[in-house]
């Protein structure tokens, strides 16, 4: 099972060429990646702010099959493709209209202590949090 973020292709976020800046995906895997974790019960701030660990992104990586132009709608469905001890990649699949991926964003988090910012397991309220989304198995 997938998590579901829909967003719109914004002025901003186009180039001179009218299509999605490049980074600009980044940044709309970034949003989906916010909204999953709220709704997994782990607002993005407060994450930050109150509790004893993080999830800093270690590796990212996408690939452009087609270029997304103003205006478009997007059905960004967000996956674990891999989860270790100490990390968790999400994998985004950006969809058109007629549920073609056209852009694939990969983002590695590894799980750190917040005191120490050293690796730690991944803590268990996470994994039971992504079994409640579907998105562990």
């Amino acid at each position: 099972m997938a998590f579901v973020y829909e967003t719109t292709v914004r002025f901003g976020q186009v180039d001179p060429a009218k299509v999605v800046y490049f980074a600009r995906v980044y940044e709309m895997a970034h949003e989906a990646f916010e909204e999953l974790m709220g709704a997994a019960g782990f607002p993005v701030g407060p994450l930050f702010e109150k509790s004893e660990w993080g999830m800093p992104l270690v590796h990212t990586e996408a690939t452009y099959r087609r270029p997304w132009r103003l205006g478009e709608n997007i059905r960004i469905e967000g996956t674990i493709s891999e989860i270790t001890e100490r990390s968790v990649e999400f994998e985004y699949a950006f969809k058109d209209e007629a549920e073609h991926v056209r852009t694939r964003v990969k983002m590695r988090h590894a799980f750190v202590s917040l005191d120490t910012f050293q690796a730690r397991s991944a803590p268990k309220d996470f994994i039971t949090a992504m079994h409640g989304l579907g998105l562990i198995a």
